[in-house]
């Protein structure tokens, strides 16, 4: 879903606060099944920075309280701080299922729907994340048209590989994304296809996304390719290092690790893509486990690693 345009004005005020009206002048209301849908709408629009249509279903007292410190408190204040959001990256929203919360009964003037959804950056955006996000939207009959009196949105941080958490406040689903991110950008031309490793008196050309990991083996290094295949050069670790993309850190005195190729952490070890185990120093556990979350949501300049 490509992201709209921003498309607010602080100067608006709700328009049709008041339902159309019938041939014979009875107020007409919005059919309350119609609700979930008219959420969904509203929430995937805020997500692609298309603000109206909840500053038009919002009531003048609404409270939207979002994922992090995102608070408006009633409309008036959304109009004050939308344009502080639109320095904040686009996102689309996928896989979203909303629903009421309980039964309302047809004739009821208040419901609350809940929804769950993933939300993902654009491959270009400076952050990449994908996350699952569930959202809690209390609305009421306002002269017939549903409105949010209350919206309370949050992540779920709380996916789990063995026996930690993967990792520290980043699901595993951003790591997939994250791979298919940097395969994308290989194929656009983004990213490097080949690296030159080595000395000068001997290099290697090779694709980075396709190595796991590189393994110190005296004055060798050792490159683990993904399909198995290895690559042993005359040089240390130390000084292969440097000559790599960003997506590649220190685990170990004898492990250089690609991070976009981890499947998993837990206590004292990463698993990769291809179930290699790679060991993780107590006293650096919790630095490994960081470096993890920078580089995946782009908090680590590549440049500068």
């Amino acid at each position: 879903m490509a992201a709209h345009t921003s498309s607010y004005d602080a100067s608006h005020r709700t328009p049709g606060d008041a339902a159309p009206a019938s041939s014979t002048g009875a107020l007409q209301r919005e059919p309350l099944e119609q609700l979930p849908a008219i959420v969904e709408r509203v929430i995937a629009s805020y997500y692609a920075k298309d603000y109206q249509p909840l500053l038009d279903r919002a009531t003048s007292d609404c409270i939207f309280i979002g994922a992090g410190n995102m608070v408006f408190n009633g409309r008036d204040d959304m109009l004050r701080q939308l344009p502080e959001v639109e320095t904040a990256p686009s996102i689309f929203l996928r896989n979203a299922r909303f629903g009421f919360v309980g039964r309302p009964s047809a004739d009821a003037t208040d419901a609350t729907v809940y929804g769950t959804y993933r939300l993902f950056t654009g491959a270009r955006e400076p952050i990449l994340l994908a996350a699952k996000q569930r959202i809690t939207v209390c609305c009421s009959l306002v002269d017939g048209i549903w409105k949010a009196y209350h919206v309370h949105s949050s992540n779920e941080w709380n996916e789990l590989v063995g026996e930690d958490v993967f990792p520290l406040q980043v699901s595993m689903e951003t790591y997939a994304y994250v791979r298919g991110i940097l395969q994308a950008g290989q194929r656009a031309g983004n990213l490097p296809t080949r690296v030159a490793l080595g000395t000068s008196k001997a290099t290697r050309y090779v694709d980075p996304t396709q190595v796991l990991y590189i393994e110190a083996d005296g004055k060798r290094s050792t490159l683990h390719l993904a399909d198995g295949d290895t690559i042993t050069l005359n040089v240390l670790l130390n000084d292969i290092q440097p000559q790599l993309p960003g997506t590649f850190f220190r685990v170990h005195r004898s492990f250089v690790v690609n991070a976009a190729q981890v499947s998993g952490i837990r206590k004292f070890t990463l698993e990769l893509s291809d179930g290699t185990q790679i060991p993780i120093p107590e006293r650096r556990y919790s630095i490994v486990r960081r470096e993890m979350a920078l580089r995946v949501t782009g908090g680590l300049d590549p440049q500068k690693s």
